[in-house]
């Protein structure tokens, strides 16, 4: 987003926490991905509240404290979610401000330099087996008692049940089949005859794939489709279900991640009009006394931290606010907007009483399933076994940027719950959401119970996915192997909850700018969460136990093999549980009326020129890993203020 203002030549200033971080082998090589967690050089550390539904435990939220912030940190994941999604975020918005698929997919491309796959990095093998639907969709509807329940509760706002549904792909789903099954054709062969008009050519960051496979993932790909499941070709269409191989921010030229700061910063370090102040930290957005004519406050400045001695730095056209999921939150409350009560309460005057501050955060949880591998398969555990392996392999990545240090994450699988599981356990899904939906419904403020229409909508909507399964071809740390037995490899199959029930809230506890808020994401507190991972680890485990998958396994590590029902699932998703690092939604784009913070051009309500720019505006979560959408939002935000100046 600066780069574009910059390019106004407006005099743009940035203020930063951490430092400026080029040429960093930890950031930029593509394997060490991970390397920088828990390193306070580059992560701000977040540790979650005790979490009571996950004994209790806290979990940690890594976040990029670097120039380029978590784009520096991520797993170089560069995905998009079904294209039915932000179509809840602009029906929650009433239609305005184009944030559709269509108004935002300009965006997407105008962010990126897509570099396709070679034909050889496709899937190796694929067989022709598609999914069929043994079971009759007839007479999974939603629950009409709730449906009752919410149009009453949303009888007052612009909003209605049906519009939601219809906003969640649901509304045919719910009736009768499509013409497509009569026909042979499908959204997915109508997409792979045309051209790919979904990515962009000359955009700043860099996105490209693999060219380091494991020989793992053949195995794990074959089972999957053996238990039918398709190949996606076009994932970044607005149709993301089945298996794929995704695209990663890596620059395919000189096979290091593409992250922000090399991406928009680095071009334009140069610029008069550009100033970006490292190893500061804001306190606090500084506005006018007196309200405008309007009855809105305008920001005239931000304070800020530096070198331990305190400035204020004037700003004569915008403040935007761009301090991600828990900062946005913590300095918004810091500024006096926010829960009226909260701040009061900590000595802050109430500037704008805006209780959606800090509220709606929503996650990715995921509980990590691992095994041990038979002797004799490929994966990144080599580079720990074997010494003399590894140095080749750095003097190889050194040398030609080739070779396993090139490689991340890529095999990726978005799944609805009917593609795993009976349609007896998906209605007693539905059911047990329901009934809890409905005995706390007297606590839920109007965005939630639009959310709630939105995610029964596309529970019955098969283009929207609910589960991710993350294939890592190595060891990574679970509860019961905290570090990697000797001369042992593993592969790890995670299920990630895309759309959790759930909601937990980021808010200070205290007026010292520098003590961290408290982050609550109140994990594991609805049914549904708790019963798809368990589901989902029960799949996993059943994949370990079928061919070609099996067949590499030596053994089951996590969950054990004494782990056998239910409840001893249930045990190890509570011990287990971890964040995949996706926070938003705590400064959520929605109406006033509904718990917003932002109207659909980014200003807080309340102001006339203080902006949110991060994933803090994300009404909704998406099934996707959450780096595109907020350089997409980035992009947007730019030409927002670019014709309101």
């Amino acid at each position: 987003m600066i780069r574009r203002l910059a390019e106004k030549s407006w005099n743009v200033g940035v203020i930063e926490a951490g430092q400026y971080k080029p040429n960093d082998p930890l950031i930029d090589i593509p394997k060490n991905f991970g390397s920088t967690l828990g390193n306070a050089n580059y992560d701000w550390i977040y540790m979650t509240s005790p979490q009571t539904n996950a004994n209790n435990r806290q979990i940690v939220h890594n976040r990029g404290k670097v120039l380029g912030g978590s784009s520096a940190l991520n797993f170089e994941i560069f995905n998009r979610p079904a294209a039915v999604e932000y179509s809840a975020w602009s029906v929650l918005n009433l239609g305005s401000g184009g944030w559709s698929w269509n108004g935002l997919l300009q965006y997407f491309k105008k962010s990126e330099t897509y570099t396709p796959p070679l034909p050889e990095d496709a899937f190796p093998n694929p067989t022709p087996t598609r999914r069929r639907r043994d079971e009759e969709d007839a007479g999974t509807d939603i629950p009409t008692t709730f449906l009752d329940f919410a149009e009453g509760a949303l009888n007052l706002t612009a909003l209605d049940v049906s519009t939601l549904l219809a906003a969640a792909g649901a509304a045919d789903a719910l009736s009768t089949s499509t013409s497509t099954e009569s026909t042979g054709e499908t959204k997915r062969s109508s997409l792979e005859r045309r051209a790919d008009p979904f990515h962009g050519t000359s955009g700043p960051v860099k996105s490209s794939f693999n060219t380091w496979y494991s020989d793992v993932a053949s195995p794990f790909i074959h089972t999957l489709q053996n238990e039918g499941f398709d190949i996606n070709t076009t994932p970044d269409s607005g149709d993301n279900i089945g298996i794929y191989n995704s695209a990663r921010s890596v620059d395919p030229a000189t096979q290091t991640r593409s992250y922000a700061a090399p991406a928009y910063y680095a071009p334009n370090a140069n610029r008069a009009n550009l100033i970006v102040l490292t190893g500061a930290q804001a306190t606090k957005i500084v506005f006018n006394t007196t309200k405008n004519r309007d009855g809105t406050y305008t920001a005239t400045g931000v304070s800020y931290v530096y070198g331990g001695v305190s400035y204020t730095v004037s700003a004569s056209k915008e403040v935007i606010l761009s301090g991600g999921v828990f900062n946005t939150p913590q300095l918004l409350e810091l500024s006096g907007i926010g829960n009226k009560a909260l701040l009061t309460g900590l000595g802050i005057q109430s500037l704008i009483d805006l209780p959606g501050v800090g509220e709606n955060l929503q996650d990715h949880q995921m509980t990590p399933c691992s095994f041990k591998l038979k002797p004799g398969y490929h994966t990144w555990d080599e580079l720990r076994l074997n010494s003399t392996f590894a140095a080749q392999s750095a003097a190889q990545y050194a040398s030609s940027k080739t070779g396993i240090l090139t490689s991340t994450i890529s095999v990726l699988s978005f799944v609805p719950l009917q593609s795993f599981l009976p349609t007896s356990a998906f209605l007693n899904i539905v059911s047990s959401i329901t009934q809890e939906l409905m005995s706390n419904a007297s606590s839920f403020s109007l965005l939630r119970w639009a959310q709630y229409v939105i995610q029964l909508g596309w529970l019955f909507n098969r283009d929207v996915p609910q589960v991710e399964f993350v294939f890592v071809p190595g060891f990574q740390p679970t509860p019961s192997s905290l570090t990697p037995a000797a001369n042992t490899s593993y592969v790890v199959v995670t299920p990630v909850l895309q759309h959790p029930f759930s909601r937990g809230s980021v808010h200070i506890s205290t007026a010292d700018p520098l003590t961290k808020p408290t982050v609550n994401p109140n994990y594991l507190s609805s049914i549904f969460d708790r019963t798809v991972l368990i589901e989902s680890i029960k799949y996993i485990r059943h994949l370990a136990s079928t061919a070609p998958f099996s067949d590499i396994i030596q053994s089951l590590n996590d969950p054990p093999a004494s782990a056998t029902t239910d409840s001893d699932f249930d045990q190890y998703m509570r011990n287990s549980l971890q964040s995949l690092k996706h926070p938003v939604g705590t400064a959520a784009m929605a109406p006033k009326s509904l718990n917003g913070v932002v109207d659909t051009e980014l200003l807080v309500y309340g102001t006339k020129n203080l902006r949110i720019a991060d994933a803090s505006i994300f009404p909704m979560h998406i099934s996707a890993h959450a780096q595109s959408t907020t350089y997409a939002i980035g992009e947007k935000a730019a030409d927002i203020i670019i014709s309101n100046i």
